[in-house]
């Protein structure tokens, strides 16, 4: 991400857990010991016996390695698509349980719910297009 157009004043923010992650499968350019990118550890002289012969060759090389060096442009796109589908989530939940007639809340009307489309009177929904009335509809309101 560019900070105004000068790239000295970008904030980047290293994945270390998923770079932590990757090297307890064996990616050993992290620098992290741990598990299989521990060459002195029990998992990875049990593992050269046990898994997948050429796993730790076929992690760690440099043209086509299994894992993929990862760094802050991927931890931007994780987060973003992260929020997408949390967003998403919630608004299909809040339109099940809220919705007018839902088996799932019947008792709507008692909890004192007030949306500005449960009452007659509401001219603003005149103004809107088209295809906010039907997401509004869809959803319940």
């Amino acid at each position: 991400m560019l900070a105004f157009g000068t790239p000295e004043k970008q904030i980047l923010i290293e994945p270390i857990f998923a770079q932590w992650i990757q090297s307890a499968h064996g990616k050993t350019s992290y620098g992290f010991d741990v598990l299989l990118s521990s060459t002195s550890g029990p998992a990875f002289n049990a593992g050269r016996n046990i898994w997948l012969p050429g796993w730790l060759n076929a992690v760690n090389e440099n043209k086509n390695s299994l894992f993929l060096p990862i760094g802050p442009g991927d931890f931007l796109v994780h987060h973003a698509i992260a929020l997408g589908l949390h967003t998403t989530t919630l608004i299909l939940v809040k339109g099940a349980l809220d919705a007018r007639g839902s088996k799932l809340m019947p008792d709507k009307k008692d909890f004192g719910y007030s949306f500005p489309c449960d009452g007659p009177g509401r001219a603003v929904l005149v103004t809107f297009p088209l295809g906010m009335h039907f997401i509004w509809r869809f959803f319940g309101c």
